[in-house]
C-alpha cells in the first residue's frame, strides 16, 4: 500500500509538471502574438458592444435620435429606459424652441421624477449612440448634463436634506454653460417653504439668463405663478384622476398641476376628521389656488373628451362624403 501511495503520489507529481509545461508553451506562444491578439480583443469588443446597441434597440423597439446643434429636446412617445416597456406611460416633452426652463407640477407618486430621469437618460444615451425607447426624438449635443435628483442629506457629512441639495446645486450654477442641460427634482426643498421658493426664483432666472435648458420638479404654488408670468419659460403636470384618486402618469404640457395632496392623504387611508381639519387650516389663497388647478384640470378632460368625439364626427363625415362620391352600386344604378 505504501509503494502504491507514493506511486499516485509520484504520478500527480509529473501530471502537475507536465501541465505546468504545456501552459507555459501556450503562454510563449500568445506572448508572442500578443499584439495581433490584443487588436482582436478589442475589435471582438467594439462588435460585441455595436450589438448589443442593435439588440437593446430591438427589444424596446427603440430609434435612433436626432442629434442637432440648435438646443432644441423634442421627445414623442418615450419611455423610461429600466421600465416595463408594455405597461410604461409613455412622454411627450417639448424645451428650447419656445421656451428653455419647463417646470413640471403635480401629485407625489405622480411622475415628476420619472419624466426628468427620462430625459437625463435619453439624452445620455444619444451621445452614447445608443437608440432610445420613443417614436420619434430631437436631442441636442450637450456639454453637460447636470442632475440633483434625491435625497442627499448625510449624517457622517452634518448635512440635513436642504444642505445636501444646496451644495449639490451651488456646484452646478459655479459649472453649467449656455450648452448644457440642467435636471432638479423638487428644488429648494427641505426649508421654510417662502425662502425656498425665493431661491427656486432665483437659480431659475439665472439659469434662464445664461440660456441653459433646464427641467425642475416643484410643489411650490409660488413657481407655478412665476413660470407662468415668465416669458421663455413653461409649466407643466403630472395628470391626476380625481375620480379614482390615482395618477395617470401623463405629462401635460402647458398646465400647471394640484399637489392633490388631500386626495392622495385620503386614497392612503388618513382618518375623514384629520383631513377636514387640515381643509379648514389651509390658507384661504392656497386653496383658491388649488380650486382653479383642479378646475382647469376638469375643463382640461371635458375639452379632450369633446375633441374625440369631433374627431369620431369628422371621420363618419369624410366616409359618407366618401361614399358619395364614389357610390358602390352596380351599372344600372350609375345610369340612373
Amino acid at each position: 500500500m505504501v509503494n502504491l501511495n507514493n506511486d499516485i503520489k509520484k504520478y500527480l507529481l509529473e501530471e502537475k509538471t507536465e501541465i505546468e509545461r504545456i501552459l507555459r508553451t501556450l503562454s510563449e506562444n500568445v506572448g508572442l502574438n500578443a499584439e495581433e491578439m490584443e487588436g482582436s480583443l478589442d475589435t471582438l469588443g467594439q462588435l460585441d458592444l455595436i450589438s448589443a446597441k442593435g439588440y437593446y434597440a430591438t427589444k424596446t423597439h427603440a430609434v435612433r435620435p436626432t442629434l442637432t446643434t440648435d438646443s432644441v429636446i423634442d421627445i414623442l412617445a418615450g419611455k423610461h429606459p429600466l421600465l416595463d416597456q408594455e405597461k410604461a406611460v409613455p412622454l411627450d416633452l417639448q424645451l428650447g424652441e419656445k421656451f428653455t426652463t419647463l417646470l413640471i407640477t403635480g401629485p407625489n407618486t405622480g411622475g415628476k421624477t420619472v419624466a426628468l430621469k427620462t430625459v437625463g437618460l435619453f439624452a445620455l444615451m444619444a451621445q452614447a449612440g445608443l437608440c432610445v425607447p420613443a417614436k420619434a426624438a430631437k436631442l441636442p449635443v450637450f456639454g453637460g448634463v447636470y442632475a440633483d435628483i434625491g435625497d442627499e442629506q448625510s449624517i457622517e457629512q452634518s448635512l440635513s436634506t436642504f444642505s445636501g441639495h444646496m451644495t449639490n446645486m451651488v456646484s452646478i450654477l459655479q459649472e453649467v454653460q449656455p450648452s448644457d442641460l440642467v435636471l432638479v427634482d423638487e428644488i429648494c426643498v427641505g426649508t421654510d417653504p417662502s425662502e425656498g421658493a425665493a431661491l427656486a426664483m432665483s437659480m431659475l432666472d439665472y439659469l434662464f439668463n445664461k440660456k441653459v435648458l433646464t427641467i425642475v420638479t416643484t410643489h411650490y404654488s409660488e413657481l407655478k405663478s412665476f413660470a407662468y408670468e415668465h416669458e421663455g419659460m413653461e409649466n407643466a403636470s403630472v395628470e391626476f384622476d380625481p375620480t379614482t384618486l390615482r395618477p395617470t402618469y401623463r405629462l401635460l404640457m402647458g398646465v400647471p398641476g394640484s399637489s392633490n395632496a388631500f386626495y392622495i392623504s385620503k386614497r392612503l387611508g388618513l382618518a375623514p376628521e384629520i383631513l377636514n381639519q387640515a381643509q379648514s387650516l389651509i390658507g384661504a389663497e392656497h386653496a383658491n389656488m388649488e380650486a382653479v388647478l383642479q378646475n382647469l384640470e376638469g375643463e382640461r378632460r371635458e375639452y379632450e373628451s369633446r375633441n374625440k368625439d369631433i374627431e369620431t364626427l369628422q371621420l363618419e363625415a369624410e366616409h359618407l362624403r366618401n361614399e358619395l362620391h364614389h357610390p358602390t352600386g352596380g351599372a344600372g344604378e350609375k345610369e340612373k
